[in-house]
């Protein structure tokens, strides 16, 4: 670099501009990219070739700026580096953004807005992406003659996508701790809640309160999404009249929502599950479940891969029919007196049996969900055989026999018996047969998971835009068809847009989440290949 240059001074140094190239194609890639990539791609960047890179690469290693690993062949992968510098310009408008920077106040990022609306916005107040996020169309409209009350509305719409996430998260993190303020106090306070406090029993049939036939429509759940939107089936499973008992499902905007309420959507309403057609009775899973919940207290098994939304489907119909809704994970120590309670002394002295979550879930007439029931001890599972074929629940250690509320119902959940889930107990025959056994597979349908996922993780603000997010999806359905990899379950592609929306790049959020799910005896490398053809 000659002296006499006149832009010598504001060339950056090539080891400065490597350092950031490696530093954004780590974060893109997910964690290791090869060293043939960079060294071809810097001249895009400096005045440098492939081999003069290469050793700046090697030079740079040796003094703790790169981190190598050499292959046994002749590859070389850098997965480590230590930026040198402030990223330099050539770098920062090739990726858009400084990495890893909150963002920009620069309003021409939005598609809508000119030159001279920013400057309006601007001179109007608002500074930030977070300013136009919460301002109302009124606000915006008019501030200059080509702003209307469409490009206002579309700025708003738009503005959430640029606001750095932590807002977002401050501002659930404030709802979060709102529920948890003690009203006397004003601070946030712990809660010790007995899982058998509710004791009141769910509310009576819509229909018997109301004055509607047995039959009539709006007394009944109909199965609306899925395959049955467009021609809605009704189920013959009552809709209660008590919204608001304790058990049952609350959506995530209802007052006394809990942590684990159920999402909504940007409508209110709660996200209902992707409803995939049981296999062999080829028959939307939702309208099944509820046709068996309606026939009374007949058991039911439900059989699914994990993630694949077994229980949310349950919950979701608790929530649409207002029943109750009482999960007990079970596991090989699970004993009788867990799921009914034990005997325990009084204040005067005497025993009393006390109720456990299962007993007091059929008293309320909730429904009973046991998940993983298998694993169970044999015993505790034995001591419901009576409760399956009569309908009757005998406690020997209460001395009791119980007859549960006529709204109480049984579902249990299990992993079927694949070569993922070998650690999984058989279910013992004579239990096996006492239910009706439903599958839940991972939805088969690449539309309708992608609609699911978009309801669920851009509800408030576009974290993932829509061709991203099929694109996941699309690998996600290779891993679950190659039982040697790891498998990427719905719920695995919630968990990884949630990495998307904390800054990793796409490709960098699965590899995380296929990293995480792998079995000791599986490779998460061996999926690379095949995730390059789709991000």
């Amino acid at each position: 670099m000659s002296s006499s240059d006149p832009d010598a001074v504001d060339r950056p140094e090539p080891l400065v501009v490597l350092s950031h190239l490696v530093h954004r194609l780590l974060k893109r890639e997910g964690g290791s990219v090869p060293l043939e990539r960079v060294t071809l791609r810097v001249s895009d960047y400096v005045d440098i070739g492939d081999q003069e890179a290469a050793d700046l690469i090697d030079a740079g290693a040796a003094e703790g700026v790169f981190t190598l690993d050499r292959g046994t062949g002749r590859s070389t992968t850098i997965v480590g580096v230590s930026p040198q510098g402030e990223e330099p310009a050539v770098i920062t408008e090739a990726f858009g953004g400084p990495a890893g920077a909150a963002g920009t106040a620069d309003f021409q990022a939005l598609e809508v807005v000119t030159e001279s609306i920013a400057t309006a916005l601007r001179d109007a107040g608002y500074a930030t992406f977070t300013d136009l996020a919460d301002a109302d169309v009124g606000d915006l409209a008019g501030l200059t003659g080509t702003l209307t009350e469409s490009r206002a509305e579309a700025i708003i719409q738009a503005a959430p996508r640029h606001v750095p996430v932590g807002v977002w998260l401050a501002r659930s993190a404030d709802v979060r701790y709102g529920r948890r303020v003690d009203e006397t106090t004003g601070r946030g306070t712990a809660q010790v809640v007995d899982v058998t406090a509710a004791t009141e029993p769910v509310g009576e049939p819509r229909y018997r309160s109301e004055g509607l036939d047995p039959d009539a429509v709006e007394a009944q759940y109909v199965s609306d999404i899925g395959r049955n939107e467009q021609d809605p089936v009704p189920t013959g499973l009552h809709v209660l009249d008590d919204p608001n008992h304790p058990d049952v499902p609350k959506a995530a905007t209802h007052p006394e929502a809990g942590d684990d309420a159920l999402p909504v959507g940007a409508s209110g309403e709660v996200i209902p599950p992707a409803i995939p057609t049981e296999p062999r009775l080829q028959l939307p899973l939702d309208e099944l479940l509820a046709k068996k919940l309606a026939r009374g207290l007949v058991p039911i098994r439900l059989v699914g891969p994990r993630g694949s939304g077994k229980n949310y489907l349950v919950k979701y119909l608790c929530h649409r029919t207002n029943r109750g809704y009482v999960s007990v994970d079970c596991d090989e120590a699970t004993h009788t007196e867990d799921l009914f309670g034990p005997l325990t002394p009084t204040e005067d002295g005497l025993i009393a049996p006390r109720n456990g979550p299962a007993k007091q879930a059929l008293l309320n007439g909730s429904v009973l969900v046991l998940n993983e029931f298998p694993v169970m001890r044999a015993g505790a599972a034995m001591s419901l055989h009576r409760l399956l074929n009569e309908g009757k629940l005998l406690v020997k250690a209460h001395g009791e026999l119980v007859e549960p509320h006529p709204s109480a119902r049984i579902v249990i959940t299990m992993n079927p018996p694949t070569r993922e889930y070998r650690d999984s107990e058989p279910m013992n025959s004579a239990t096996r047969g006492r239910f009706r056994a439903l599958e839940q597979p991972y939805i088969q349908d690449i539309d309708e998971e992608v609609a699911t996922l978009d309801a669920q993780v851009n509800a408030s603000h576009e974290v993932v835009d829509r061709g991203t997010l099929r694109k996941i999806v699309q690998f996600a359905h290779q891993t679950r068809q190659n039982e040697n990899w790891p498998t990427l379950s719905t719920r695995n592609l919630t968990i990884l847009c949630e990495h998307i929306e904390d800054g990793a790049s796409p490709k960098a959020a699965v590899k995380n989440e296929v990293w995480a799910v792998a079995e000791p005896n599986q490779y998460p490398e061996d999926t690379y290949e095949t995730l390059n053809d789709y991000l």
